[in-house]
């Protein structure tokens, strides 16, 4: 079964947009404060969505080069790499995070439109680390715009 690119595509960026969306009802002032989710701003959930999308173009790069290996990567590893993307954010503008994401969203969009197939593992990995994972922050950054109920 092979999934359909321009869906995939579409669904990208109509989830990039909304993260966006939501990420610009944040006053500019307060993009960097924490606290969206504990200890992360929306400049922190903007540039990790951006470098998770990056590392899902690299995997989609070596699918289509025949040298992915699925290893199942443990959960301190991913944290490790969160923390890390969290500190990096940490130092960055809005401009600058918002920059860094959409270069690592390229980056997944590109390596997507490379495929010569496009089967069920890489659709999953691309819409679990792109639209998916927007979606997953985008609702957060959302409340957070609300402020308290």
């Amino acid at each position: 079964m092979t999934a359909d690119r321009d869906e995939l595509l579409g669904r990208e960026a109509g989830g990039w947009a909304a993260l966006v969306s939501a990420s610009e009802r944040v006053a500019p002032e307060l993009r960097t404060l924490a606290g969206v989710v504990p200890d992360w701003s929306v400049v922190d959930l903007v540039f990790h969505c951006g470098k998770y999308a990056e590392l899902t173009g690299g995997r989609l790069e070596s699918m289509a080069a025949g040298t992915y290996v699925d290893v199942e990567q443990p959960e301190h590893e991913w944290q490790a790499k969160n923390d890390g993307w969290a500190a990096e954010s940490k130092t960055l503008t809005w401009e600058q995070a918002v920059a860094a994401a959409e270069a690592g969203r390229m980056k997944a969009r590109t390596a997507l439109e490379a495929l010569g197939e496009v089967d069920d593992a890489a659709a999953t990995w691309f819409t679990d680390e792109t639209f998916g994972h927007y979606a997953e922050h985008a609702e957060e950054i959302a409340r957070f715009a609300d402020g308290p109920a």
